[in-house]
């Protein structure tokens, strides 16, 4: 395959497209993460606060007073 005026020209043209989209694309996944980070509730509370098996925030994971928690039957 032998370098042509054309192909030079078609990849001197190609170039600039490409980072046109590039662009385009990146502008797009700020826009997308920016809308993602304004729909997602707002964290409440801590893992040292909040029982991560049920949410209930009198007690933690460990505690046996979970309703979530596994019996031994």
């Amino acid at each position: 395959m032998s370098l042509t005026r054309r192909r030079l020209i078609a990849v001197a043209a190609a170039v600039p497209a490409f980072l046109l989209v590039e662009r385009g694309l990146r502008w797009v996944g700020d826009v997308a993460g920016g809308a993602i980070r304004a729909v997602r509730p707002a964290a409440d509370g801590t893992s040292a606060t909040r029982c991560a098996l049920c949410g209930a925030s009198d007690h933690a994971m460990l505690d046996p007073r979970c309703p979530a928690a596994r019996r031994v039957i």
